[in-house]
């Protein structure tokens, strides 16, 4: 038998739970499946002010380990932006695209990877600054970095927005986040 820390009520703890890239929840690295639990981890999932993530468990606090970053974005059939938590994201602020093309957004609720699902959907408003559509070339270009990396947009409904390269490590500096909050047992900080 593993003798498990203890700790008091309203003690923050964490290395308990994970949120994955694709936004399901994880326990002690087990898939949560009951959806009623999903939905209260869900409801109950904020950010403190340092950029942590957690969930407020009545007086307990439990923060999260992001394994890419705090929301999983997706669209719906009518065109709407929503998170894993079933929030509307509100207005996209700035779009990153990292080096194997995962397009992370910063939006009004927070920072979000968008679901393979939704991608093609943000693929096809990509443009090059005159408007053109942006070709492969450019997107792996931009992939990539660097100085000779194109100019390239995101042509949604509400406006336009820069497309910029941003390597996954830098995304949670870029976007005031923490992926992994460091809390350990017997350590006193809340959110």
């Amino acid at each position: 038998m593993v003798n498990e820390p203890a700790w008091s009520p309203g003690q923050p703890l964490a290395g308990w739970l994970r949120l994955t890239g694709r936004g399901a929840w994880l326990i002690r690295d087990a898939a949560v499946e009951h959806p009623a639990l999903r939905a209260h981890l869900n409801r109950h999932y904020r950010r403190d002010a340092r950029g942590r993530y957690f969930v407020q468990n009545g007086a307990q606090v439990v923060f999260v380990g992001l394994d890419y970053a705090p929301y999983v974005l997706h669209v719906t059939a009518d065109g709407m932006l929503v998170a894993h938590t079933g929030e509307p994201a509100g207005a996209v602020l700035a779009a990153c695209l990292d080096e194997t093309g995962v397009l992370t957004l910063r939006t009004a609720l927070g920072a979000g990877r968008v679901d393979e699902a939704s991608l093609e959907y943000f693929a096809d408003r990509v443009c090059q600054a005159d408007g053109r559509a942006a070709d492969e070339t450019a997107l792996a270009d931009l992939m990539a970095g660097g100085l000779t990396a194109p100019a390239l947009f995101l042509d949604l409904p509400e406006g336009r927005l820069p497309l910029e390269h941003c390597p996954s490590a830098a995304l949670p500096e870029r976007f005031d986040f923490v992926r992994d909050p460091g809390q350990q047992y017997g350590q006193t900080d809340s959110p």
